[in-house]
């Protein structure tokens, strides 16, 4: 799951070149990098400062980078990877960003099904989750950890969700037109996955 930074709390830690930060938190969060300077470590400069509420995604690195920030009254959550998001957000009460869209067959990404729903509205389509090691690059998981996402469908037309290498389907990944389907996401080894069909 996400890592977590408890109220009043304070954390250190380093994104790698390529990556990206989400954060989230109930409160405003200042996120600082630490800024590079000739033969010496440079000082903290502020990134951003998240919206209460709402799940901050920065860029991607262009170099390795520290990145520090403090908790405030509130626990905060965050998560480095290519594709990264705080599955805590997941169940229960939370808000709901922009869904992902895929209406062609191709690649369904981590971020697609970090957002927690997927629609699709165009002809047939056949979806082909992350390789176990796209997924574990893309995201901060634990071994047992898991998240769960729908895919809506309308149209004329099927989606079909289907397995990669390092990343396997159990049961049917078949959305038909007019319906939509929960799937459960699940680490069950290093770049190791396994998506459930769990209803629909």
């Amino acid at each position: 799951m996400s890592k977590v930074l408890h109220k009043d709390g304070t954390v250190i830690f380093s994104v790698d070149s390529g990556d990206k930060l989400a954060v989230y938190s109930q409160k405003a969060v200042k996120v600082y990098y630490r800024t590079a300077e000739a033969h010496r470590i440079g000082p903290w400069g502020l990134l951003a400062t998240t919206t209460p509420g709402t799940e901050y995604l920065s860029a991607a690195m262009t170099e390795d980078k520290d990145f520090k920030f403090e908790s405030s009254s509130a626990i905060t959550y965050y998560s480095t990877g290519t594709d990264p998001f705080i599955a805590e957000r997941r169940a229960g009460l939370r808000g709901q960003g922009t869904p992902g869209v895929l209406d062609a067959t191709g690649a369904l990404t981590a971020a697609m099904m970090g957002t927690g729903l997927v629609t699709s509205a165009a002809a047939a389509v056949t979806a082909t989750v992350p390789t176990g090691t796209v997924m574990d690059a893309a995201v901060s998981m634990e071994i047992g950890d898991a998240f769960d996402w729908a895919v809506i469908k309308v149209g004329a037309n099927s989606f079909t969700v289907t397995a990669a290498t390092g990343h396997t389907l159990v049961g049917s990944g078949v959305v038909a037109t007019a319906t939509s389907v929960i799937f459960r996401t699940r680490k069950t080894a290093a770049n190791t996955f396994v998506t459930y069909r769990v209803a629909g």
